[in-house]
């Protein structure tokens, strides 16, 4: 490590650092809520004809049974007669269509399609709901299966530096208004920690032997520090938050894939289970809400010949396959399009919410601390350590994690994964703008305006060389455009029709 200063201008106050990370926090949030609605409102294309087919069954079976028939069966008609109406104003917007042939003759389309937006309604509710209970479900079995699965033991009282490390923790706790966080030793040579939940919701951390065994009480006091402000920000729930929002695209994407996947039937299963409290374990809550999210993998297509094996007769199985080829296509293309919806639009977002939070965290750790140089020197130290057995898909959950293979979606459960930490050299720059002598930072990558004025040749050429880019980036933006068009019109357009068939 070696000394290193910036220039005075360059310096900015842990204070004022936090307040710039939460304000880009509070915009970037609002611009993946965004997103998610507008991922919601492809979903209700199909959601809203499921969830009518499904109320309308119900009401069916119940009349059967001779609860209120008289009732129940007006009940299912008039669930199909608004289905019929909304039908009819999605045959007016494909009638509206036919009339566009500019990009000025959009205008067309903008009221039938706004008479058409009510459909989404229930379908938005219901992912509300869902997502609620995921969340619930998520926060009762996350931090408690990772403690679990790292061998997380009690730190050994007869231990010095293990005593040590609680008495840090305690300070840290103190210093922050906080309870004092659950603590966890993990026997591994890697450099590491992480901040999770633990039993009863009590936030815990847990703490590599290798950390203790190579980093200084300085040191040791950042890291402890920097987990103390995740934790005291609400990271952990934010996690929470933001895989329970992925896990309810699952759950309508696996309620889907019903005729096709085993799997399928497993997670909604699992789910009820877990929902109704008879499978409690942290392993068995996460198993669930991962086989949830197995089923936004665009590679992973459903499994119809493992599932309709069990009729005997492939003739027949063929013929009974026949009228739910539509289905399947529809969920094909509406798996696409979610991937890409979060692989283009959610994820670079989500990505630039936590490497801020990251960094607020560190100045936070400054804050208490009152020692740069102690974070700045752990993180040059942790740099070529990994994750500990065991951690794998919980990256985020570590105060860093090293790049992820490129092999693992953005859309399953690692959408929050270590590739979402800020690269060590950018925090140490953050750091010695904080009053960190160690450390060696990264070297301003964005062109300055000082050194584009003494260098126009450059900078138009550079500027030339990424005009191509414009077009590119705007023809994928219109091919998912078109896709999701095609996912919402198969969807919402068979959707309906059946509705209307089976209960107008």
């Amino acid at each position: 490590m070696s000394d290193f200063s910036l220039p005075s201008a360059d310096r900015t106050s842990f204070f004022d650092e936090q307040k710039r990370r939460r304000r880009a926090v509070w915009v970037l949030s609002g611009i993946c809520l965004l997103i998610a609605s507008g991922i919601g409102i492809v979903l209700s294309s199909l959601v809203t004809p499921m969830l009518l087919l499904t109320g309308g069954g119900l009401l069916h079976l119940l009349a059967r049974f001779g609860v209120f028939p008289a009732t129940m069966r007006q009940a299912a008609h008039s669930l199909g007669e608004w289905a019929a109406g909304y039908g009819r104003l999605f045959q007016n917007v494909l009638e509206s269509l036919d009339h566009v042939h500019r990009l000025t003759d959009l205008g067309l389309i903008t009221t039938p399609l706004l008479r058409l937006a009510p459909v989404s309604v229930p379908a938005l509710v219901a992912a509300c709901l869902v997502w609620i209970v995921l969340l619930r479900i998520s926060q009762r079995g996350e931090g408690g299966e990772l403690i679990v699965r790292l061998s997380g033991r009690p730190p050994n009282p007869n231990d010095r530096e293990e005593r040590q490390l609680e008495n840090i923790i305690a300070e840290m706790a103190i210093a922050a208004g906080l309870p004092a966080p659950a603590v966890f030793m993990i026997d591994s040579p890697e450099i590491n920690a992480a901040a999770v939940d633990g039993a009863q919701g009590q936030a815990s951390v847990m703490v590599t032997r290798g950390l203790l065994d190579q980093l200084d009480r300085d040191e040791t006091s950042g890291i402890v520090a920097h987990l103390v402000a995740s934790i005291g920000a609400g990271d952990i729930r934010l996690t929470h938050a933001i895989l329970a929002v992925f896990q309810t695209f699952g759950f309508f994407v696996t309620f889907l894939d019903l005729p096709f996947r085993w799997s399928a039937w497993r997670a909604l299963g699992g789910l009820v289970l877990v929902a109704a409290g008879l499978r409690e374990t942290p392993a068995t809550v996460v198993e669930t809400l991962d086989l949830l999210e197995s089923g936004l993998a665009a590679e992973t297509l459903p499994d119809v010949e493992t599932l309709w094996s069990v009729i005997p007769y492939r003739r027949v199985r063929k013929v009974l396959l026949v009228p739910l080829l539509p289905l399947l296509l529809i969920s094909i293309v509406l798996r696409v399009v979610l991937f890409l919806w979060t692989a283009l639009f959610l994820g670079p977002p989500l990505a630039m919410i936590w490497r801020n939070r990251r960094y607020a965290a560190d100045a936070m750790a400054v804050q208490l601390t009152r020692n740069p140089d102690g974070l700045a020197g752990a993180l040059s130290r942790i740099g070529g350590s990994a994750i500990p057995d065991g951690g794998s898909g919980r990256e985020y959950c570590f105060v860093h994690g090293p790049p992820v293979s490129a092999k693992r979606g953005i859309a399953a459960r690692h959408t929050m994964t270590g590739s979402l930490h800020p690269t060590l050299p950018r925090r140490l720059k953050r750091l010695q703008a904080l009053g960190a002598r160690t450390g060696r930072g990264e070297r301003r990558r964005m062109p300055r305006l000082d050194v584009i004025a003494k260098h126009p040749g450059r900078t138009l050429f550079v500027g030339l060389l990424l005009v191509p880019m414009v077009p590119l980036v705007g023809t994928l933006v219109l091919l998912v455009g078109y896709l999701t068009a095609i996912a919402m019109t198969l969807g919402l357009g068979a959707g309906l029709a059946v509705t209307i068939g089976l209960l107008d």
